[in-house]
């Protein structure tokens, strides 16, 4: 007895990871696979980082300097989830809702691994990262942090996270870069067959939830893919395919924006929790897209002046200086060109707006080659009239895959359509600025009487005046500004 105990005793010093940590069975642990998408390519707003449940975890993946994090080690979900450079992802908004519905003792965990740009066939287990010499640099480094072998790191993380918790499930938003992949199905399945398999893990246990990807009614360039993504129970009946329906995109054609990624992780959350029987979650996030304050240029910014405006880059176009009236020839173009490009990259977004909305196909495009012909980033007003793009993140969809814009070398920038009926333009400018929360604060003391629109900070509408007897004591948005009610 006294030698099984020494034994026991030297077996728990030379392993002390065999012991850290008893398997928790209300531990539940998702892992979370993808490009940008899941990565995270919105910004990270105020309200995501507040009323995070300290029982919704994340596992580093990468090591992080800021917030400071250590690959294979659980934290809080203080986003950035992915890596310290990325954004607001799905998965932030999935977990908040997944500890909301599940019952006190339960601890939701993830495990994000998601490479902007990357093929499916990069996240598979027979990757071979010799072939990553022919990819463009910062790819390179964004694979690098993963070792360029993500499936790897992914294992790597799930068997230690599996010491601690239980996997219920796989979370994938990945089809941009394969848009029209009609092998993409079969594809997934092997990577999902060989998760399971790598992990002891049984299909029935560990559904497989994947995400549509910005919808072509919402201008997505790649919407197209989503009649491929929604056959995939076909291939992998264990699969569910979360809606991006009326999901708004952040100006670039391919991802959402932070409203977007909200509810799509309310999405991904909703699906989950149907597979445990519960059908009727509580969902504390609106679909309601959030109020959006028109922006205007300020000090600083880079306004394109429209003195300079060339109605006739492609086909003859007409311009009138006065009322900004812009009538394209037929698929015409007009902007501004520069024989020298201009360098936007010391700015963060970029705003192109129109004083009515649109009626004849209109796009704004932006070049970084000096050939007209050639790819440029591209996006459709859809019949409204703002484009707000983040600068950081735009990129031109080629036929050989989604590539970063050269923002530092703009050659053109200007509105393409159909032809023919006037464009009512407004101003296009650059700016460090958010758009979305340039707002200036003004106190209403007492209620002041108005019947302007009131919001919540989320967007949603609460009183159609600051004078209404119902709204309690906040701060709120209404006629553009923020407003703080007091009694």
């Amino acid at each position: 007895m006294r030698r099984l105990f020494l034994g026991l005793l030297m077996a728990l010093i030379t392993f002390p990871d065999v012991i850290m940590v008893a398997q928790d069975g209300n531990f539940h642990i998702y892992l979370c696979i993808g490009q940008s998408n899941m990565e995270g390519n919105a910004p990270v707003e105020p309200i995501d980082r507040t009323d995070i449940s300290p029982r919704f975890k994340v596992m580093a993946t990468v090591d992080f300097a800021s917030p400071s994090r250590r690959k294979g080690e659980w934290y809080t979900a203080v986003p950035p989830l992915v890596r310290q450079n990325t954004g607001l992802t799905p998965v932030d908004y999935f977990g908040r809702t997944m500890v909301a519905n599940l019952p006190e003792e339960v601890t939701v965990g993830v495990i994000p691994v998601a490479i902007g740009g990357c093929r499916i066939e990069h996240l598979d287990k027979d990757f071979d990262p010799a072939t990553l010499e022919a990819e463009a640099d910062w790819f390179k480094s964004y694979m690098n942090e993963y070792g360029n072998a993500p499936y790897s790191r992914l294992i790597e993380c799930a068997e230690r996270a599996q010491k601690h918790g239980v996997i219920k499930g796989i979370l994938l938003h990945q089809g941009e870069s394969n848009n029209g992949d009609s092998e993409w199905p079969r594809k997934v399945k092997k990577i999902y067959d060989d998760i399971l398999a790598d992990l002891s893990l049984s299909a029935g246990d560990v559904p497989l939830l994947a995400g549509e990807v910005v919808t072509s009614a919402q201008g997505g360039v790649c919407g197209g893919m989503n009649s491929i993504i929604n056959t995939l129970p076909q291939t992998v009946p264990t699969a569910r395919v979360v809606s991006a329906a009326n999901l708004p995109q952040k100006g670039d054609g391919l991802h959402f924006t932070s409203h977007g990624y909200r509810v799509l992780g309310c999405r991904y959350a909703t699906e989950m929790l149907a597979t445990f029987g519960i059908d009727n979650p509580k969902v504390d996030y609106s679909e309601e897209i959030p109020f959006i304050p028109t922006p205007e240029p300020s000090e600083g910014d880079f306004v394109f002046d429209f003195k300079y405006f060339n109605p006739s880059i492609w086909e003859s176009g007409m311009f009138d200086a006065d009322s900004k009236v812009f009538t394209a020839g037929q698929y015409g173009f007009g902007g501004w060109e520069y024989d020298r490009p201009i360098d936007l990259s010391g700015y963060k977004y970029l705003v192109a707006e129109l004083t009515e909305e649109e009626t004849n196909g209109v796009e704004f495009k932006v070049f970084d080659t000096a050939s007209y012909w050639e790819t440029p980033y591209a996006v459709k007003f859809n019949g409204g009239k703002l484009i707000v793009a983040e600068l950081d993140g735009m990129m031109k969809n080629l036929s050989t895959g989604i590539v970063p814009l050269n923002t530092a070398n703009i050659y053109r920038v200007g509105f393409w359509a159909y032809g023919f009926k006037p464009i009512h333009l407004k101003h296009v400018f650059a700016t460090n600025e958010n758009p979305f929360s340039s707002l200036s604060l003004i106190h209403a003391e007492g209620k002041s009487s108005s019947d302007t629109i009131v919001y919540d900070l989320l967007g949603r509408q609460v009183a159609t005046s600051v004078g209404d007897s119902g709204l309690a004591p906040g701060l709120y948005v209404s006629a553009g500004k923020k407003i703080v009610v007091s009694h």
